[in-house]
């Protein structure tokens, strides 16, 4: 899909003052070494002219429910983040409105205390799961590959790191004006560019919702119906409130869409339409009624759908 923002210095000065950027930081030990020797005997093994030819690398740890854990935390902590945040950047920074910074501060700090938990709980087992690897790797066990409890313990951390939002008015150089203002001209368009692909994100997310709902609310011709999880109808209405926050170029048709979904689903709850075959075929009338009353692949346009 694509969506069009158009976007003027007032529109980004505004963003700026209603958001901000985040980074969510999480280094986590990989119990991950590369093994040269047994790397030398496969590729002589195979016959391979260079010991360059494959890469063998060994869990230090093998089966180690505690690392897995926080390999499993790490997802799930990254996905609650990029939940509640916009893109900015490709890799890194992303975008946080104001009003959101206060539920995320508690939602990761929520966070930091389970990650601490699941650090602790592999730290703490540390000297005996080392033991235990020299069993479980025979022969690729190798003492000096194994770094002290301290040592192990610097290579965990999680934070979150906050910074304004730039504007152009922040490119100051010591430059002839034309140059300078080149720079500013460039800088101000690639910000529009962020701010259309936020945006983008908020409209897809609502599009996607929707299409969930339809398509799980569907009822064939001979009565059968879809099955489909709480969290079909329950997301879709916490998606409701996020886009409250995460309109921040305060798009009159998103908030349009976002308003029409929320009155839909207002006061139904999942097992209402489970159970009532009525309430389900004019829930899905109305989620169609909103996905045809925008135009989802370009810049979109509202019609009355109510």
């Amino acid at each position: 899909m694509h969506y069009i923002i158009e976007t003027q210095p007032s529109t980004i000065a505004g963003v700026a003052r209603a958001a901000m950027l985040v980074d969510l930081h999480i280094s986590v030990y990989s119990g991950r070494k590369q093994d040269k020797a047994t790397q030398g005997e496969v590729t002589t093994a195979k016959g391979s002219g260079s010991k360059k030819a494959a890469s063998v690398y060994k869990n230090l740890f093998a089966e180690c429910k505690e690392l897995d854990a926080l390999t499993k935390f790490q997802a799930r902590a990254r996905a609650e983040h990029y939940r509640v945040t916009l893109p900015w950047n490709d890799q890194g920074a992303r975008l946080l409105p104001t009003a959101s910074l206060l539920d995320y501060q508690q939602i990761m700090n929520r966070y930091k205390a389970e990650f601490d938990m699941l650090v602790d709980a592999f730290l703490d087992k540390y000297d005996t799961l080392v033991a235990a690897a020299a069993f479980q790797l025979g022969t690729l066990f190798d003492r000096k590959e194994y770094l002290s409890r301290a040592q192990v313990a610097l290579r965990f951390r999680m934070e979150s790191s906050f910074t304004p939002l730039p504007t152009a008015g922040d490119f100051r150089l010591d430059v002839e004006t034309s140059v300078q203002r080149g720079l500013v001209e460039q800088y101000e368009r690639r910000l529009e560019e962020k701010l259309g692909q936020a945006n983008r994100d908020a409209w897809d997310r609502l599009h996607d919702a929707l299409l969930r709902l339809s398509d799980r609310l569907t009822v064939d011709e001979d009565g059968k119906k879809k099955v489909f999880h709480d969290t079909t109808v329950t997301g879709a209405v916490e998606l409701c409130d996020l886009l409250t926050v995460m309109n921040i170029t305060k798009d009159p048709q998103l908030e349009s869409a976002r308003r029409k979904l929320e009155e839909v689903l207002s006061g139904i709850t999942p097992k209402e339409l489970r159970d009532e075959h009525s309430t389900r075929v004019q829930t899905k009338q109305k989620v169609d009624a909103i996905l045809d009353a925008f135009d989802w692949g370009d810049e979109p346009e509202a019609e009355d759908a109510s």
